[in-house]
């Protein structure tokens, strides 16, 4: 019968060194930055869409979202005139936080800066610009998260 070698070799202090470097620099982003990626839309099956939420050294919140494919918001059913984009909040509510254009591409972004911590994001389709209360056609929607 043969014996196994159960001999380990250690990292030298250079490579522990490196590995929790890394590791430490892979927290620190990951804490600092959140990307979401929205689920596929009923609505607008072909849209693909992502979130990204960084917390500032002002204690706010920069948001940035980037949809493509997404159509015009007249070739839904039925057709509405814009799109926007909803932001709920730990503390606040639902806020407006801007419309939401469509290029010739079909692609649309949006950035801002709130102090408020979202926990999820929605787009609906408006027959208005300057809305207080979003429809009931959601378009896009992330679901609950955490920042």
């Amino acid at each position: 019968m043969k014996k196994k070698n159960t001999k380990t070799r250690s990292l030298g202090v250079k490579d522990a060194f490196k590995v929790l470097s890394f590791i430490f620099a892979a927290i620190l982003i990951s804490a600092c930055s959140r990307e979401i990626v929205f689920p596929t839309s009923e609505v607008v099956p072909a849209a693909q869409a992502k979130l990204k939420i960084d917390e500032n050294k002002s204690n706010n919140y920069d948001v940035k979202l980037e949809v493509e494919n997404l159509a015009e918001p007249e070739r839904l059913t039925p057709s509405r005139k814009n799109y926007v984009v909803w932001m709920v909040t730990k503390k606040h509510g639902t806020i407006n936080i801007g419309n939401l254009k469509v290029n010739r591409k079909n692609k649309a972004e949006l950035e801002t800066v709130t102090p408020y911590e979202p926990i999820r994001v929605f787009i609906t389709a408006e027959d208005g610009d300057k809305v207080v209360l979003p429809s009931t056609q959601v378009v896009l929607d992330t679901g609950k998260f955490k920042t």
